[in-house]
């Protein structure tokens, strides 16, 4: 049987494992997937913007 996620974003986690068909915490497969997406984006928007801090570049504050 195939697992149709993979989560293992809260401390919930059965065992420490992940939880692979249904999250302990209630969360459904595509709420994991989407929350992955967004979890990878945001690392790479820092990313960036640590190597234009480094090359000198200002960043805009917004409000």
């Amino acid at each position: 049987m195939e697992n149709s996620m993979f989560c293992y974003q809260c401390e919930q986690t059965l065992g420490g494992k992940g939880c692979v068909k249904s999250g302990v915490c209630g969360k459904n497969p595509i709420v994991a997937n989407l929350q992955d997406v967004l979890i990878h984006e945001l690392k790479g928007i820092g990313f960036y913007g640590q190597k234009n801090l480094e090359k000198g570049l200002k960043i805009r504050r917004c409000s």
